[in-house]
């Protein structure tokens, strides 16, 4: 935090420069949209009143919250692939003809909880500033 302003960076979504032409892992596609060109960081400058002070920490318990709750989400969906993949293999192993392949699991992104919190600290009477840095 410097000057009152607080800078939290976000990757760019529609950077055109930074396509992926293959499927990859999670992992590549996370690392890609991450680490092609120009980024969105915002400015946080919290509300003067105290009120809007104790509003905008009860954005930031909310976002944490929304955070946790995708992450166990996903963790609950990766242990039910898990087993369902297991189910799977076993089935292909015994001969049968018609097992059924789990999917795997969605993408649960944090994005929406980010996007809830600058609406939020807005709402408390702060001030939420985007800029694209390279």
């Amino acid at each position: 935090m410097e000057n009152g302003l607080m800078h939290v960076p976000e990757p760019v979504l529609a950077n055109v420069g930074c396509r992926l032409f293959a499927r990859g892992s999670l992992m590549l596609v996370l690392i890609a949209l991450v680490g092609c060109g120009p980024r969105i960081v915002y400015d946080y400058i919290p509300p003067e009143s105290t009120e809007g002070r104790v509003c905008t920490s009860q954005c930031q318990n909310a976002a944490s919250n929304c955070r946790q709750m995708k992450q166990i989400m996903n963790q609950q969906c990766q242990n039910n692939y898990s087993v369902m993949q297991q189910n799977y293999n076993a089935c292909k192993e015994s001969g049968a003809k018609h097992c059924v392949s789990p999917s795997p699991c969605p993408y649960s992104s944090t994005l929406a909880c980010d996007q809830g919190y600058r609406e939020c600290f807005a709402a408390c009477g702060g001030k939420v500033i985007a800029r694209v840095v390279e």
